[in-house]
């Protein structure tokens, strides 16, 4: 089943007048953010007592019309004025729309905007505990443990966004299992060895240790890149945003599982401190309720599409290529040891890292947590690794 398509509730400037409408989405501008700053007097100041009206804008990465946004922030936006009667609403701004996408964080640290539903791992240069959004050799797989996942490990983040002034309100949403597309078809690890494979963050640095070499390619352009055999394999995004994308047109093989990673967040909601500590307790609370009924979405009927989108793959004439279990565990063994590593790059990794080893615990993934641990104490704190590799 399709995700549904949700109205979304936003406010403009009309005739010096503030309107309520309904729209399923909001194109703008730069243009158009001049005009909304001109006619509001500078949203960021811009105060609600209980029951008063308040808009805010909200950016995200993701582009409108596709999957991964009309399944999550227009359901956000509806449940948001739904919860207050109509008074707070907000702005849905798609990616690069008001600033590139890679300086959302300042923008919300400024206040330029007062929140974003963004990709936590776009900020890995700000702080490497940003990289490990994404866990290599993550054995979780259902939208009810990532959730739980991310709440334990959430407290942790926020530390880090504290220190620019803002707040972080946890994972927006799920998104499934990134799928590995290869045109060549891969049985054990050492196929990976002298593969050309796009990746970026942690996964180069995981795709790198199995021997292949690693190129990033923006990923409207990773199409092409498939179909001229520029490179031989990429991991990225679902079945479902793949298919639309055409990437099953120049794919032959899908790897599963795809070895660097589970199912992660696709957005997380970050707020700016000044704005969000400003709100009354009850626009607080359908924030978190909003969030809340995009988390439902996402595990819900996103994913149920996800697993339909398989069979246009599969009908496309992809095979699907399952790894052997033996190798799937020498592929965490290798995830693993980056891990203990990479836990020491500072204290919020190293934090973030044993908090992680606990809820994998506390999951019943013993076996995965006592591996974790046994590279820890190879890798001690303070110890890079490097010299003993």
């Amino acid at each position: 089943m399709a995700p549904k398509s949700t109205k979304n509730y936003v406010k403009h400037c009309e005739s010096g007048e503030i309107m309520l409408k309904k729209v399923t989405t909001l194109v703008t501008s730069v243009a158009a953010m001049l005009l909304l700053t001109s006619c509001s007097g500078g949203l960021l100041n811009q105060t609600a007592e209980e029951g008063e009206e308040l808009t805010w804008r909200i950016s995200t990465h993701q582009i409108p019309g596709t999957s991964r946004f009309e399944s999550t922030l227009p359901v956000f936006a509806e449940e948001l004025s739904k919860q207050t009667d109509g008074k707070f609403t907000v702005e849905i701004y798609g990616g690069g729309t008001l600033f590139p996408v890679t300086e959302t964080y300042d923008a919300v640290a400024r206040g330029n905007v007062q929140a974003a539903a963004i990709f936590t791992g776009f900020w890995s240069s700000k702080d490497p505990v940003f990289n490990l959004v994404t866990l290599p050799g993550d054995p979780i797989s259902t939208p009810e443990e990532h959730f739980k996942r991310a709440d334990a490990l959430a407290p942790i983040l926020n530390e880090v966004y504290a220190d620019s002034g803002i707040t972080y309100l946890g994972a927006f949403d799920y998104g499934p299992d990134e799928i590995f597309m290869s045109n060549k078809k891969i049985e054990k690890l050492e196929d990976f060895e002298g593969m050309s494979i796009r990746g970026t963050g942690v996964a180069a640095q995981f795709y790198d240790r199995l021997g292949a070499s690693t190129v990033s390619i923006a990923s409207p352009e990773l199409y092409t890149a498939l179909q001229l055999r520029t490179v031989d394999g990429a991991e990225f995004n679902d079945y479902l945003v793949n298919s639309e994308m055409g990437l099953h047109e120049v794919t032959d093989y899908v790897i599963e599982p795809a070895l660097h990673t589970g199912p992660a967040s696709d957005k997380d909601l970050i707020v700016n401190d000044e704005a969000w500590e400003s709100l009354p307790k009850s626009y607080q609370d359908a924030f978190i309720a909003a969030r809340n009924k995009a988390r439902e979405a996402t595990a819900g009927d996103y994913n149920d599409a996800n697993e339909a989108a398989k069979q246009l793959w599969i009908d496309a004439g992809v095979e699907i290529s399952q790894l052997p279990e033996e190798e799937v565990q020498r592929s965490r063994a290798v995830a693993y040891e980056w891990l203990a590593e990479y836990a020491n790059k500072n204290e919020s990794t190293e934090k973030y890292v044993t908090k992680y080893v606990e809820v994998l615990r506390e999951l019943g993934y013993t076996k995965e947590a006592d591996q974790i641990d046994s590279f820890r104490v190879e890798y001690p704190s303070g110890s890079s690794g490097q010299e003993e590799r």
